[in-house]
């Protein structure tokens, strides 16, 4: 049975200190304290560097728990994918988004050292209604750039976009740009060369980065083992994630995960 941190995630993060590069289907963008951002797969984004003293707060669900609530907003509207998947928020929604995590937080405490199974029934309870009121309350704020939203993306975003999505569910299963472009009827080169005008990456290319920034993801994780990061990620063994990952970041994961500044 798959570990339930490992779940595809839904979530918030609210950069607290420092800076990162964000790279996102709309361009490049770096982050700073105040800003919210969105994590989805409808909202590919991927983490290109950060400083050393970047912090943040978050607040993630998986997201099979609060799909079903938001499904027919999120994908209906064609220019949904307009919506840019970071906003900076005024002190007292940054204070507000605090302290929502925290209550959360202080739940969470109170569930570890419960032991009565109807205390425990309702603690589990409240601590998934007050993830979801405040995922869906947050990610509200976001809904305001579809009043000025551009019109529905040519036929070549569109594309870029399916490819973007297909890979954030499938990347663990597929990494071959052929499977993606069958997917969408168009030879692998008249694909790659969509893909590349659109967004400025090659297919490989952004196969390897959503690959490495979810392996940087899971490595950042104190009670994770290298192993377990491979199997999560369908390698067919740890073997081949080191080979793959120092390829891609020129030090290997034990090196990255031992690491003090991990970007």
């Amino acid at each position: 049975m798959k570990d339930a941190n490992m779940q595809t995630q839904i979530g918030l993060e609210l950069c607290t200190a420092g800076r990162a590069e964000k790279l996102t289907v709309k361009g490049q963008c770096t982050i700073s304290a105040g800003t919210l951002m969105i994590h989805s797969p409808v909202f590919p984004m991927l983490e290109l560097s950060r400083s050393d003293d970047y912090a943040s707060v978050m607040l993630q669900d998986s997201i099979e728990n609060i799909y079903s609530l938001i499904v027919s907003n999120v994908t209906s509207p064609p220019h949904i994918y307009s919506l840019t998947p970071f906003m900076l928020l005024t002190d007292e929604q940054q204070a507000h988004f605090r302290q929502c995590v925290e209550r959360i937080r202080v739940k969470e405490q109170q569930l570890s050292y419960t032991n009565h199974p109807m205390q425990r029934k309702l603690l589990t309870t409240i601590i998934s209604l007050l993830r979801q009121e405040t995922l869906l309350e947050h990610g509200f704020l976001f809904t305001d750039q579809l009043i000025h939203a551009d019109a529905t993306p040519s036929n070549k975003r569109q594309v870029l976009i399916t490819f973007l999505l297909a890979l954030n569910q499938e990347y663990k299963l597929h990494r071959a740009v052929q499977y993606y472009a069958a997917e969408q009827g168009l030879s692998p080169r008249h694909f790659a060369d969509i893909i590349k005008q659109e967004s400025g990456y090659t297919p490989m290319e952004w196969i390897n980065m959503v690959t490495v920034n979810q392996a940087r993801h899971l490595l950042r994780r104190p009670d994770i083992r290298v192993k377990q990061v491979a199997d999560e990620l369908g390698f067919p063994e740890q073997f081949t994630f080191r080979k793959y990952f120092k390829a891609h970041t020129g030090i290997s994961p034990t090196e990255y995960q031992n690491s003090s500044t991990k970007i």
